[in-house]
């Protein structure tokens, strides 16, 4: 139970909703209890139609404007794949960038492990203090929803004292100084890390 006036993320899986699951509703339909058309509609209000457009074309970063690396997760042995661009850009123009340049999203973070790699090698490559990763929040009824542009689970957050805010939709920064996260608007335009 959240206590009043304290800020929670809701840990929403991919293609969940906080009030009804579409893994609920595809059994309701498939047990013909719901259509399969209120399942669709469910979903498709998940998506961030501006992540999907990519109308605008982009120019990719210069190979001198990038750092690429590799992490490997200890738990998993799973190894991620990043590239740090230093050139500046709003959050969205950023996610076009991943996606057409490195086939990829903006990062998504899971644990502290990569999230202190991804921190420490950021403040080495980059003249500024904050980083756009993939995290999107938003304020639904006196909690915040989090949830990554990627679509993957929302399993670890380290949002600095204070965020991430209730005031409106926002996208997420990480600063590469304490590694914490903090809401931000995004039409900003700062350096980025793509996962592909």
């Amino acid at each position: 139970m959240a206590l009043p006036g304290r800020k929670r993320c809701l840990l929403v899986l991919p293609g969940q909703r906080p009030t009804m699951q579409p893994c609920l509703l595809l059994a309701l339909a498939l047990l013909g209890t719901a259509s399969a058309r209120h399942l669709a509609a469910v979903t498709s209000e998940v998506a961030e139609p501006e992540l999907e457009a990519e109308a605008e074309d982009v120019e990719c970063p210069l190979e001198d404007e990038t750092k690429a690396l590799n992490i490997t997760d200890p738990q998993s042995a799973r190894t991620f794949r990043y590239i740090i661009v230093r050139r500046c850009q709003n959050f969205h123009t950023a996610q076009r960038v991943c996606s057409r340049c490195y086939r990829g999203r903006l990062a998504s973070i899971h644990s502290y492990h990569a999230n202190v790699l991804l921190q420490c090698r950021a403040r080495t490559r980059v003249n500024n203090g904050r980083v756009w990763i993939g995290a999107i929040t938003r304020p639904v009824g006196g909690s915040v929803f989090c949830h990554w542009s990627d679509n993957s689970g929302w399993n670890y957050a380290y949002w600095l004292h204070g965020y991430p805010l209730l005031t409106g939709r926002f996208c997420t920064t990480l600063c590469t100084a304490n590694g914490r996260w903090r809401s931000t608007n995004c039409r900003e335009r700062l350096p980025f890390i793509c996962e592909y």
